[in-house]
This record gives structure tokens, C-alpha cells and sequence, in this order.
């Protein structure tokens, strides 16, 4: 075998990497700042610079939502612009020496621009299709397929409190172990005065949610909600810096047929859902309708 027939393979397998690679960075730019787009590094006011390139402070502080969970913002601002910097001197590098010209890379980002085209159509069609079902329809649904929306999990009701101080924590433990019963303007009171989200804490008393919702993702929490008994009050619990207290309101076990308004939200995200995929199946229908009406569409 030729010298240079050995040598192809080892060039073709380079070049898809290339293509990878390339295309690689042309997607996560999306997420970390439009390191594809040159710019007058003195039109707008930027968070890092490399080059022409910039990261303005918009697109910085949109991928540091995606961050929300950490503790340490200046943290996840560090990792963010460095992942950023590190990416655009590979572009500049991968550009420089031509990479963006190989037929295997050309051919990838040809793949992902039809895909982004077709993403950005389909999401097109979803928003259209947003219309929200008429309270008519939820009733409908829910008087149809009421036996299949039983419980599957318990749902309870529930007053809970955070607080930035014990002392605070342990004044509205005390007035809901005293109150009997714990009227709705007597619980207003207290998480006005006391919690440190009064908007949350009234919204969550006010209807039944599944337990895991409830919990709002603190396991402590659902641990509670099922050992205390309706009415009963809880300890304080201190999670990080701040004080918890939860009162048990009522509780419904899972197998129950639901009442219309502990699962109409879940009714309109489905009706929401069928309708999206109506849409989509209408206008996938209308295109092909279309092009084999043009002789355009030919299946051999």
C-alpha cells in the first residue's frame, strides 16, 4: 500500500475531529456568550475580551442564571469567563489555520444549521399553538378522565415559615400551637411580620399540593410532612441561615379521586401539550400535502 493511502485514514479520522470540534464551539457559544461575532470592544460594556471578541455583561449575567443554584456568584462568574476565554482562543486558533474550510467540518455545520432552522420552525409552531384550554375544557377533561387523575402520591396542605431569626421562628411556632383554629388573617399576620417571603408562604397555605411541591425540594421538609399529624406544628429546623417552621393544615392519600383544582394545573399542561402536538402534525401534514401536490416529494 502506498505511503499515502496508509497516511488518508489517519487524515479523514483528523478532519472529523476537526468538524467536532469546530462545530462543538459554534453550540456552546449559545450558552456562554457569542464568541462567533466580532465586535468594537469599545461599543458596549464587556465582562471579558479576547481580541475583537467579546463577552458583554448581558450575556454574562444570563448564563449566571443558569447558575442560580450556587452560593458563590463571584465563583460561577469565574468558571463562566473562563470557560468563555478558553473557547475563544480555540475558535481564533481553528479559524486561523482554516479549519471552518474542511469539507468534513462544512459538512457538520451544514447538519447543525438545518437542525437549528427546524428547532427554531417547530418552536415557531408550539408558541402559536399557546393558547390556553377555555375552563370549559379543563372541566371537560377532568369529568373524562377523573379515574386516571386519582392521587398518585399524598397532597397536602400545608402553612410553612422561614425566618431569618430563631427567636422569629419560634414566636410563630408558639402562636400556631396557641391558635385554635389558625385563621387564614391570623397566619397573614404572621408571615408578614416574620417571613422572609410572606407572598410564598401565603400562597402555599391556600391550596393542596402534592407532597414533593410542597417540600419545595428541602428533604427535611418532606421527611415532616409525612410524620406530623393534621394540625400538628413542628420544631424549628435551621437549614443553612435560616429557621423553618411547618404546620400540617390536612393531608389525602394517594389513590384519592383529586378535587378540579388540586390538578388543573396538570390538566392544562396537557391539553397545552395536545395542542402543541395538533399544530405540528397540521402543518407536517400541510408541507408534505404540499410538496407532493408539486411533485417535489418522491419516496423510492
Amino acid at each position: 500500500m502506498p505511503f499515502s493511502s496508509r497516511l488518508r485514514p489517519a487524515a479523514d479520522e483528523a478532519a472529523g475531529r476537526a468538524a467536532r470540534l469546530l462545530v462543538g464551539f459554534a453550540l456552546l457559544v449559545v450558552g456562554v456568550g457569542a464568541i462567533g461575532c466580532e465586535s468594537d470592544p469599545g461599543s458596549e460594556t464587556y465582562a471579558a475580551r479576547v481580541g475583537s471578541y467579546t463577552l458583554s455583561q448581558g450575556e454574562l449575567d444570563r448564563a449566571l442564571q443558569g447558575f442560580s443554584g450556587l452560593q458563590d456568584t463571584s465563583e460561577a462568574r469565574r468558571q463562566i469567563i473562563e470557560q468563555w476565554i478558553t473557547r475563544t482562543l480555540l475558535l481564533r486558533e481553528a479559524l486561523r489555520t482554516n479549519l471552518d474550510q474542511a469539507p468534513a467540518v462544512q459538512e457538520r455545520l451544514e447538519e447543525q444549521r438545518r437542525s437549528v432552522l427546524v428547532t427554531a420552525l417547530t418552536n415557531r409552531l408550539y408558541e402559536e399553538a399557546e393558547v390556553a384550554p377555555s375552563p370549559a375544557d379543563i372541566q371537560d377533561y377532568f369529568a373524562r378522565h377523573r379515574e386516571q387523575l386519582r392521587l398518585r402520591q399524598p397532597y397536602v396542605q400545608v402553612r410553612h415559615l422561614a425566618a431569618t431569626r430563631k427567636t422569629a421562628a419560634d414566636s410563630v411556632r408558639r402562636r400556631l400551637r396557641e391558635a385554635s383554629p389558625v385563621t387564614d388573617s391570623l397566619w397573614t399576620a404572621l408571615t408578614e411580620r416574620y417571613a422572609t417571603s410572606p407572598e410564598r408562604s401565603q400562597a402555599a397555605a391556600s391550596r393542596f399540593l402534592p407532597t414533593s411541591r410542597a417540600a419545595a425540594g428541602l428533604p427535611y421538609l418532606e421527611d415532616l410532612l409525612t410524620t406530623l399529624d393534621p394540625g400538628e406544628v413542628s420544631s424549628v429546623v435551621r437549614d443553612d441561615s435560616l429557621f423553618h417552621v411547618v404546620q400540617l393544615v390536612d393531608r389525602v392519600a394517594e389513590g384519592r379521586a383529586p378535587k378540579l383544582e388540586w390538578v388543573e394545573p396538570q390538566i392544562r399542561r396537557r391539553l397545552q401539550s395536545r395542542a402543541r402536538k395538533q399544530m405540528y402534525a397540521r402543518e407536517v401534514q400541510r408541507l408534505r400535502n404540499q410538496a407532493r401536490a408539486r411533485g417535489e416529494l418522491d419516496i423510492r
